[in-house]
C-alpha cells in the first residue's frame, strides 16, 4: 500500500482505515514496515490486518 507524499502524519491513521474498509471492517491492524516508495512519491507501507467481511 502506498501512502501519498502529501499525507500528513496525523492523517495517516484515518487514511489507512479508509483504505482497509474497502475490503471489510478492520478488527485490528498494524503497520509492519514503512519505506520510501520506489517512485519517490510517497511511503510504501506493509500492513497486516484482520478484517470482518
Amino acid at each position: 500500500m502506498c501512502a501519498p507524499a502529501e499525507l500528513q502524519a496525523q492523517c495517516l491513521r484515518q487514511w489507512l482505515l479508509d483504505q482497509l474498509r474497502v475490503h471489510g471492517e478492520p478488527l485490528r491492524w498494524a503497520i509492519t514496515a514503512a519505506e520510501p516508495s520506489a517512485a519517490g512519491a510517497g511511503l510504501q507501507l506493509q500492513v497486516e490486518a484482520v478484517l470482518i467481511p
